[in-house]
């Protein structure tokens, strides 16, 4: 889970597979390189159709995700974590909207470093580059306690601490030795993940049907007046947003899209749509198997196992904790391992980071002493979260920040570039494509931003500081000269 990377850009959530995906027959890519704008003799294949797109990114978004957090946005949300994921599912509607906009002004690019930076200016984009940093380098330590906590489920005398390193070795080593993960297997991992959603929903129907008197398929599983409350609704879907937030992979494809223009947007478009589908079906018919959440009673980071136990028998639970723990403890944990290095490795090119981050191993094709930074770091947060008390939810949320504050700069982007520096604004389309969504758009992810807790705020804002510290010092203080493209 190929792509050209932006010189002094950073990569959008989806370069954490591309960067290992060989070419194949469906839809050749080129291997990372690092250049601002297409250039004469780059060897982009524009093949992939909106059906490529869709597939690829949905490899890259683990179609069983809400899995991992059912619980924790089921206690925030009073009972309705359907409602969670479908107010989610809006916020990145109107984000997918600015992100298909500002590809057809900047095609050759997929980052909002890049949208930010051409529109407000360096230090801005510097800071949007900076806050997808924030994202990337917690999600590491948030994979592996993810499938450390889906393993834990099942063998509960391995201490999770134990069983997060487990998973960080192997994937160090991958990333050390630059082993690529082929994709078909990528393919047959999407497959196997439907397999699983499609087994837990046929046995949830069938218990549900068949014990009336404690389970039951009423609408009020996704919206009940009587338990909402607006603060922990808000809250439950700032930690529901994770399993959205990587849609903007598929605009790091633009450049080899048959469409460069169109193509990426209805393929997010259409991805959105379908990974809705999925979130909403698997997140409903839990609730509907357990409406009172008694099955999970004091345990919400194994939530969704025990309900698949309960829905049929500890197979199911096994079958789910494992895919959970593969889907996000080995193979997204490689790709972001490696997109991580890169997101480094670009922003080193650029002078925004130590020319060290910048050296490219060539017997791995990767940037070793990135990777190996990561490694350390991941170490280091690994260990800092489980001490500390951090809970798996608040290190999900922590990420969400820094996802959600570049997709409110996304949403400002497209109407101050749009509506003010371009002034497209004749016609209902231009009203509501360039104002009205990007302005609900940034609303939205603006206000479940405020939503994510105190520990992740306080971290989130603490990173911005330094970020602004550290931008200064190396414009100010050292003259450095910061190439955004």
């Amino acid at each position: 889970m190929s792509s050209k990377v932006e010189k002094t850009g950073t990569l959008s959530q989806g370069d954490k597979d591309r960067m290992s995906m060989p070419e194949n027959n469906a839809s050749k890519v080129t291997k990372p390189t690092v250049a601002t704008t297409q250039k004469s003799g780059d060897d982009f294949k524009a093949t992939l159709t909106v059906k490529d797109m869709v597939v690829w990114g949905l490899i890259t978004m683990v179609p069983i995700s809400p899995m991992a957090v059912y619980g924790g946005v089921f206690a925030d949300s009073g009972g309705m974590p359907t409602l969670a994921f479908i107010i989610g599912f809006v916020a990145v509607l109107f984000s997918v909207f600015s992100f298909g906009i500002m590809i057809q002004h900047f095609p050759s690019s997929g980052s909002i470093f890049t949208y930010v930076s051409h529109v407000f200016g360096k230090a801005p984009g510097f800071i949007a580059g900076w806050l997808m940093l924030l994202q990337y380098l917690v999600s590491p330590a948030m994979v592996y306690l993810i499938a450390a906590i889906a393993i834990h489920s099942m063998l509960p005398e391995i201490p999770i601490l134990v069983l997060c390193f487990g998973f960080l070795v192997i994937v160090a080593i991958v990333s050390l030795i630059g082993m690529k993960t082929a994709m078909v297997v990528n393919k047959v991992a999407l497959v196997a993940q439907l397999v699983i959603l499609a087994l837990f929903v046929i046995f949830g129907v069938i218990y549900v049907v068949q014990h009336p008197a404690t389970a039951n398929f009423s609408l009020t599983n996704v919206f009940n007046p009587a338990k909402f409350e607006f603060g922990g609704t808000m809250s439950a879907v700032s930690l529901a947003v994770m399993s959205y937030v990587g849609f903007g992979a598929i605009a790091t494809l633009t450049q080899e899209a048959k469409d460069p223009k169109r193509g990426p947007s209805r393929a997010m478009m259409v991805m959105a749509i379908v990974l809705c589908v999925l979130y909403v079906l698997q997140c409903f018919i839990a609730t509907c198997i357990d409406p009172t959440g008694a099955a999970f009673q004091g345990d919400t980071d194994n939530a969704f196992y025990a309900v698949a136990k309960l829905a049929a028998g500890p197979w199911l639970m096994i079958v789910c904790a494992v895919g959970v723990a593969l889907a996000q403890g080995v193979f997204t944990a490689i790709a972001q391992q490696n997109s991580i290095a890169f997101v480094m490795f670009t922003m080193a090119n650029g002078g925004c980071l130590p020319k060290f981050m910048a050296k490219m191993n060539k017997r791995t094709n990767s940037p070793l002493n990135a990777v190996i930074f990561i490694i350390a770091l991941s170490v280091v947060l690994t260990l800092v979260f489980q001490l500390s008390g951090i809970n798996m939810n608040t290190v999900v949320k922590i990420s969400n920040f820094g996802a959600l504050s570049t997709y409110v700069m996304l949403n400002v982007s497209v109407i101050v570039f749009c509506w003010f520096q371009l002034k497209e604004r004749k016609g209902a389309k231009a009203f509501f494509m360039h104002l009205l969504f990007p302005l609900l758009g940034a609303a939205v992810c603006f206000a479940i931003l405020l939503s994510v807790g105190t520990v992740a705020l306080v971290v989130g804002c603490v990173f911005i500081v330094i970020g602004i510290a550290y931008y200064l010092v190396l414009t100010k203080v050292l003259k450095r000269q910061i190439n955004l493209g």
